[in-house]
């Protein structure tokens, strides 16, 4: 499909989710304001169409990722490479821009990416987007999965990818975000002290230009509850500047997390 009808078809398509959800709706706006950065009626819609985007790009030709021309430009790639040197890294990121599209762009690269992830998008389209991702040579290692997993791909120089801002996880910890309690996963914090690998902060944000910047930096060390909150600190930062791309349908906030 040429890019200017795909665009269009996205937009509507996106128009339409926005416009048959509307829970999904006062959530995104309810995140926003409490990440302190709120959105307009407008800003909502864009983040659903940011969301129908990232899922239309799942299942498109592999070849927009891996041409000249597909418009994504890394900053902090050196990080990640001095990061693999000794042995894998642990990437922390969010649900802001299109992650899908930087761990495919990633994986074009040469990098071996294994990506903890439960129900994606909802439960019809899990084994797709399952199926879609390790066609594109991305392992996908499920929450009921043996950590064993996640510590082999770490001693054989793999990345190993949280979407810390998910719901996939079962204890955590209670920290403060965004002034809010709010219980977190912590497995970034302890894989990295359980194997000494560093955890390499990401995230993505998609340009008008329909390009995409993926941005990197590491982490610093230190205990369990002191890399918990420098990392959730600097999610903070990362997400309230990209609000209006944070693909978050839930209350994020609210009673029960």
């Amino acid at each position: 499909m040429p890019r200017t009808l795909r665009r269009r078809a996205v937009s509507a398509a996106g128009t339409l989710a926005w416009l048959c959800s509307p829970s999904k709706r006062r959530n995104v706006a309810t995140n926003a304001a409490a990440a302190g950065a709120p959105l307009d009626g407008a800003g909502v819609r864009g983040v659903f169409r940011c969301h129908v985007a990232n899922l239309a790009g799942m299942f498109a030709s592999g070849r927009r990722d891996t041409s000249p021309d597909a418009g994504i430009r890394i900053e902090g790639r050196n990080v990640l490479d001095e990061a693999l040197a000794g042995g894998g890294a642990i990437l922390a990121t969010a649900h802001v821009g299109d992650w899908e599209r930087a761990a495919r762009h990633l994986a074009s690269l040469g990098y071996r990416l294994h990506v903890v992830a439960g129900v994606q998008m909802n439960s019809l389209l899990t084994g797709a987007l399952k199926s879609a991702k390790e066609t594109r040579r991305i392992e996908v290692v499920g929450p009921g999965d043996s950590w064993r997993r996640l510590f082999r791909a770490l001693a054989g120089g793999g990345v190993v990818a949280l979407l810390l801002d998910g719901d996939v996880f079962s204890g955590g910890d209670e920290i403060g975000f965004f002034g809010r309690p709010v219980r977190v996963p912590a497995g970034a914090a302890r894989l990295a002290r359980a194997t000494g690998r560093p955890i390499i902060v990401g995230w993505t944000r998609r340009e008008e230009t329909g390009g995409l910047s993926i941005h990197l930096e590491r982490l610093a060390g230190g205990g369990d509850a002191e890399i918990n909150r420098r990392l959730f600190g600097r999610l903070e930062e990362i997400i309230r500047s990209n609000v209006d791309q944070w693909c978050i349908f839930r209350d994020f906030f609210g009673t029960g997390r």
